[in-house]
């Protein structure tokens, strides 16, 4: 594939098997031919310098919008040209690691994720971004949000990551609902608790002929019922381990209750058909459409479906609680999310430094969010426009109400690193797809539950072979899931 100029973009299709190998082909998937010239020259001598970006095309509208902002960096830097190239949001990890196997790494690049920041690192893909770090730089962000013990973008106190939206933009679980249908079905407000969402999704499916149905799984993976396990047990639960414990969390009696719950509703047919296949966007087209009452959302679907129906009687309520009663809340485990990297083998840093400050600036966090309606990292960027948004002003009380600081084994749990990096990389190991299997297969839970204790007993066992003090290096003691983490005055 030939590697475009400024007017294009090129589209990376990075194929995974579906144990997750990659599928490699004589294609070279970084565009340009091995043998003929780069379009791109040195830097010096006022000659051009050309940058590659690797984005995704996500949230809609995201490919237009980098190219309109990239043109406006290069307005503003003569000389620079920066070439994007997209990745399939669902392969772009597999992309960039492909990127760099072959040795042509972008210079800037998308590793979300604590996980990805920190594979990344591991393997010296990382350039330090220190050099960024002025006073005027920090004062972008919330107050110690980049201190490097809590940000999430440092390693060994080096910045490596930069963030793209609010710290707490990817952690507020919202309970997205249509108040004209649930009025219509003799309901005067959400769901409190799971035996009261169960009890409005059955009544409004039941009533809805086909038509309309109460409520649906946002797509598979298990990220929707993900959601309401963070009601209902330590925030690790998604990885497998308690972390107040350091135990396996997947037989949670409350968790066990849970996914039984939701394998019912989908054996009843009450959930909408056909979710285990939808992609990014359907359940919010859906729900635009009419056609779903109510679902567990992240935040970037409230903005997409008002633009698809700004007359929609969308309300925002948190995520219904065990009727037992909250048991603990969304994590904030960091200040930040890492979003933006550059490359450690980029043949123009200076350049490619240039653009990771221009992609946190507080020119391009406000014209970000005024396109899509999502908070930034930089809260001066939005926040007195959000709360004059009722939808936006939504998103703020939920996040308030729900979102508690929570441990990050991944930087607190010294001594373990090497054992989170091997469980987080681990598939079979994930509660949502173990909960997927569930529901989707109509099998009894605990039983796929207690296989996924014995594996990750076995993986703890590896690890402790070496690591004596492992069980003591997964847990928190000290901490209680209804309230902010402080870690112990040492």
């Amino acid at each position: 594939m030939k590697r475009t100029r400024r007017a294009r973009t090129t589209w990376r299709l990075a194929a995974a098997a579906a144990g997750g190998a990659l599928l490699l082909s004589g294609c070279n998937l970084v565009g340009g031919d091995p043998g003929s010239d780069d379009d791109s020259t040195a830097e010096g001598d006022g000659e051009e310098v050309t940058l590659t970006a690797a984005i995704v095309p996500d949230p809609p509208g995201a490919s237009e919008f980098y190219r309109a902002q990239f043109d406006l960096f290069e307005e503003a830097n003569p000389g620079i040209t920066v070439d994007v190239i997209e990745n399939p949001s669902d392969q772009q990890l597999n992309a960039i690691e492909l990127m760099f196997q072959q040795g042509e790494s972008p210079d800037v690049f998308r590793a979300q994720g604590t996980e990805a920041m920190n594979r990344f690192y591991d393997r010296g893909w990382l350039a330090p971004l220190d050099e960024l770090e002025t006073d005027e730089f920090i004062a972008r962000f919330p107050e110690g949000s980049m201190d490097p013990a809590v940000s999430g973008l440092h390693r060994e106190d080096h910045l490596v990551s930069l963030p793209l939206v609010w710290g707490d933009w990817g952690q507020t679980n919202l309970l997205i609902y249509n108040a004209d249908i649930l009025a219509e079905n003799g309901f005067d407000g959400p769901p409190e608790t799971w035996s009261e969402y169960e009890e409005m999704a059955r009544t409004i499916t039941e009533n809805g002929g086909g038509d309309v149905f109460g409520t649906a799984p946002a797509g598979p993976n298990g990220g929707s019922i993900s959601m309401f396990a963070n009601t209902a047990a330590p925030s690790s639960v998604g990885t497998g381990i308690d972390l107040t414990t350091g135990e396996p969390s997947y037989t949670n009696p409350q968790v066990v209750e849970l996914v039984e719950q939701w394998r019912g509703m989908q054996a009843d047919g009450v959930f909408q058909p056909g979710w285990e296949s939808w992609d990014g966007a359907r359940a919010f087209s859906e729900f635009a459409a009419g056609r779903l009452a109510m679902y567990a959302s992240a935040t970037w679907h409230v903005a997409e479906i008002r633009k698809l129906d700004p007359e929609i009687a969308m309300e925002l309520a948190p995520i219904p609680v065990p009727d037992s009663g909250r048991v603990a809340y969304s994590p904030r485990s960091v200040a930040q999310q890492p979003i933006w990297s550059m490359s450690a083998e980029s043949e123009h840093p200076e350049e490619a430094l240039k653009l990771m400050d221009f992609l946190a600036s507080i020119d391009f966090y406000a014209a970000y969010y005024e396109e899509f309606g999502s908070f930034t990292a930089s809260m001066q960027a939005w926040e007195d426009a959000a709360r004059e948004n009722p939808d936006q002003a939504g998103i703020l009380d939920v996040a308030e109400e729900t979102i508690r600081t929570s441990p990050n084994p991944q930087l607190a749990g010294e001594g373990a690193e090497e054992f989170w990096a091997a469980a987080s990389a681990n598939p079979d190991l994930k509660w949502g797809l173990a909960a997927d299997e569930s529901i989707i297969n109509n099998s009894e839970y605990l039983p796929i539950a207690e296989a996924r204790t014995q594996a990750m007993e076995a993986l703890i066992a590896e690890y402790e072979a070496d690591d004596p003090e492992l069980r003591e290096q997964l847990a928190f003691e000290d901490w209680d899931p209804l309230t902010d983490y402080a870690p112990a005055a040492e």
